[in-house]
């Protein structure tokens, strides 16, 4: 007779249930460390960026003039006074427009150069940080600008385009004189 063969039955292996959980911890772990690490390198890729202008005294002024405001140490006497702190924020705007109209006439010629290969992928990561950069200076003017007035923007950018324009103006004529 023909001998019956046992099937061996699978063994079923029990896993406890804080091993998907421990999984899922373990992964979610790595993957935040990664993107620290990857957030910090990229910070330090943005620090080693040169900017495309030099520096920015109108702003700089405009932060020195802010922090003696809001110090709580200087006497009321001392501070700059509002219509000071508006006219350093004018001079802000106006560079911040100057900065920004310069990158966009620039803006083709870039493009051209980077899409022949004549300017290298760091340069035109500067390009595109600095675009960005001022993008930021003129949110900051705007926020700015709604502390002091609120609705004072619709009024203000002209302004600061005036003043920007009439600069350049000033500075084609002593160009002509010299």
């Amino acid at each position: 007779m023909a001998e019956e063969t046992a099937v061996p039955e699978p063994e079923i292996v029990k896993i406890s249930v804080f091993t998907p959980l421990i999984y899922v911890g373990v992964v979610l772990t790595v993957f935040v460390i990664f993107s620290i690490i990857y957030r910090r390198r990229r910070l330090q890729s943005f620090t080693q960026i040169e900017p495309l202008f030099k520096e920015n005294y109108p702003a700089e002024i405009y932060h020195q003039l802010k922090a003696a405001a809001l110090d709580k140490d200087i006497p009321k006497e001392k501070k700059p006074h509002e219509k000071v702190m508006k006219a350093a924020l004018l001079r802000r705007a106006a560079e911040a427009i100057r900065r920004s109209m310069k990158l966009k006439e620039n803006e083709a010629a870039f493009a051209k150069l980077y899409q022949n290969g004549l300017i290298g992928d760091d340069i035109f990561k500067q390009y595109e940080f600095q675009i960005k950069f001022q993008e930021l200076e003129l949110k900051e003017i705007v926020a700015e600008c709604e502390g002091y007035k609120k609705g004072w923007v619709q009024s203000f950018f002209p302004t600061a385009q005036e003043i920007c324009f009439n600069e350049a103006l000033r500075r084609r004529l002593n160009a002509m004189e010299k």
